[in-house]
Parts: structure tokens; C-alpha cells; sequence
């Protein structure tokens, strides 16, 4: 297989920033990725756009990022450039991204709360028992709620990520799903000083028709999607998608993926797309002749890509082993941060 990458530009607004003294210069931002070709991966969209950083210019060029504060504090010099090139990463001076230095002028700049939504049904939710290796004690990387946590908050992530037992009281209390091996997995490359959020809605025998508008868990998403929307400096930044054994080789699959996509885009409130990044159904089971509707279903979206599930075994008709899992969770990561650019 080979990757189809495509990639969107995404531009963000600048805000011209009036300071007494401006200190003339000029930087380029890192350009977003569209993904390298990966071994039996696939990619159906596009990566994003260039740029990605805070931008802090009197006339920046086309970049993505959050504007700067206004003013710098006292003691602070000027930040930025008069003219910034091409990307997103505009320098940042003494300057804070969001109300200046203190006194002293030290360096600060505004942390981001990376929030990711984990969606599907049972492969999502995790079915294989955890494992000693599956448990994380870093505090960059949270889930809302979560089994066995208190719900409605930001907790250490752990597995299983989604409620337990679930709205459909089917998810398990022992189970490890892919989740916090991608969690785990971009904790490599997370910029210092920002924290990864993962919001996880996976909900085990379900049809996709229950996830998008109309159906029964639709609005426990619009709910978590409200509530991870509070956190301070909170960016949505993607989305995982294990799902399909419900609805497996029904051609009208992948236009409701798309649907779930927007209406999820729509409930955040944002502009600019973010990757969906789907998995193959494994070999072996009930419905490995339903990922050509996978890799359908990731041409079709802005920014759509797949992973393959080559190399997994499954441990009954439905659901991957530990193993499998692990590796699932690790290439859902590693495709992700390709498709950031981080």
C-alpha cells in the first residue's frame, strides 16, 4: 500500500501589535506535514497547513497560530518581527503571548492544551485485559473522566479512557484500548511546558448511527466536547476513529463519517480542520472486507488519513489481543504527529 497524502494550507488571522519601540526581524515557522509515506499505511487527505506556532508580527506571512498579546509588560521588550516569512512560528521576543512579560522582561509564552477525541466502538474502547505496561504516571497527558476516575474532570490518564460500563454498559473496567498507547506515543514529541487532553467516546457494538446527529450517544459527545471546550488554552488538535464492525460493507458508511467528522468540527467551534485518522478493521475477524470503506472514508475527509492493522491478531472473532492493541495505539500516535508536523 502506499500513502496518499494531501495537503491543506491553513491561514489564521494577525492582529498588528502597536508597541512604543519595534525591534525589526524576521523568522520562518515550521511547515506543517503532509505525512511521509509509512510502511502499509495509508493516508486519503491531506496534511495540514503551513505553520503552527503563536505569531507575534507587524505583518507576518502566511502561517497558522494564536495571536500575541497587545502589550508587552513592564521591563519587556518588544516581540516579533516587521515582516515574518512564510509559517506560523514567528519569533517570539520577551514579550507574552498572552499579557506580556513581567517586570524584568523575561521570556514567557502561552502553553497548549492539545485535546484529542478517541471515538468508535469496541476496538476503540479496549477489550484485551491491561497490562503493568499499559499504566501512565506522566501528568502531561490527561483524559476527561474515564473508567474508574471521576467524571467531569481532567484526570492522569490510565486505562480503559472511555466510561465505563458506557452508556450501553458494555465497556470493561480491566480492558486497555489503543488510546493511551497514541497518548503515550505523542508524548515524544510535545513541545515543552504543553499538556496533551484526550476525550474518549468509544462506546462498544455500536453503529455509527448512534455517534452523529439523531442518535443515542450523540449527545453525550456534544457533552464531553462542551466540557473539554472549558480548559484553559485548549486546542482541538485531531481525532481517532476505530469503528465499523456494526456497520461493515454498507456503502453509505463513509458519507456518515464525513458526517460525524463536521458535526464534531461544528460542536468545537473551529475554522481549520484537524487530522481523522482511521483504522483498519483487523484480519481475520468478522469484517476485513469492510476497510475498503475505510480507506474510502479517509479520501473523502479534508484531512483524512488510515492506518493499517497488518501484523495484529485478533483474540475472538471482533477484537485485537493485547499485542495488537499496543501496536494499533502506536501507529494511530505516529501518524498523528506526521500529520502535525510535530
Amino acid at each position: 500500500m502506499t500513502e496518499m497524502n494531501r495537503t491543506i494550507r491553513g491561514t489564521r488571522g494577525l492582529l498588528l501589535l502597536p508597541f512604543l519601540f519595534i525591534i525589526a526581524a524576521s523568522g520562518c515557522g515550521e511547515s506543517g506535514s503532509s505525512g511521509a509515506t509509512g510502511e502499509n499505511d495509508n493516508t486519503g487527505g491531506a496534511g495540514p497547513g503551513t505553520g503552527g506556532g503563536t505569531t507575534a508580527s507587524t505583518s507576518a506571512g502566511t502561517g497558522d497560530g494564536t495571536t500575541a498579546s497587545t502589550s508587552a509588560g513592564t521591563g519587556g521588550d518588544a516581540t516579533g518581527s516587521t515582516n515574518a516569512g512564510t509559517g506560523g512560528g514567528a519569533t517570539v521576543g520577551t514579550g507574552s503571548a498572552s499579557s506580556g512579560a513581567g517586570t524584568g522582561g523575561a521570556p514567557s509564552s502561552r502553553p497548549t492544551f492539545h485535546v484529542f477525541m478517541l471515538m468508535g466502538q469496541s476496538n476503540m474502547a479496549g477489550v484485551a485485559d491491561k497490562q503493568d505496561s499499559d499504566k501512565n504516571s506522566d501528568e502531561r497527558l490527561k483524559v476527561l473522566g474515564g473508567c474508574n476516575q471521576p467524571a467531569g474532570q481532567w484526570n492522569v490518564a490510565n486505562p480503559p479512557l472511555s466510561d465505563c460500563p458506557g452508556e450501553k454498559g458494555w465497556n470493561l473496567s480491566t480492558a486497555v484500548d489503543p488510546g493511551i498507547w497514541f497518548g503515550k506515543t505523542l508524548l515524544g514529541k510535545l513541545a515543552a511546558g504543553d499538556t496533551i487532553g484526550l476525550v474518549a467516546t468509544a462506546e462498544s457494538g455500536e453503529s455509527i448511527n448512534t455517534f452523529i446527529s439523531g442518535g443515542t450517544h450523540h449527545q453525550m459527545i456534544l457533552n464531553k466536547i462542551a466540557k473539554a471546550k472549558t480548559a484553559e488554552n485548549a486546542r482541538f488538535a485531531g481525532i481517532i476513529f476505530h469503528q465499523g464492525e456494526s456497520d461493515s460493507g454498507q456503502s453509505s458508511w463513509p458519507g456518515k463519517v464525513v458526517q460525524l467528522y463536521n458535526e464534531v468540527k461544528a460542536a468545537w467551534g473551529v475554522d481549520y480542520d484537524v487530522p481523522f485518522i482511521l483504522g483498519e478493521l483487523p484480519a481475520g475477524g468478522c469484517c476485513s472486507g469492510h476497510n475498503n470503506l475505510v480507506h474510502q472514508a479517509a479520501d473523502m475527509l479534508p484531512d483524512g488519513y488510515w492506518v493499517t492493522q497488518q501484523g495484529t491478531n485478533v483474540m475472538d472473532q471482533y477484537h485485537f489481543d493485547h499485542a495488537s492493541v499496543v501496536l494499533m495505539g502506536t501507529r494511530y500516535g505516529e501518524k498523528m504527529i506526521e500529520a502535525l508536523g510535530w
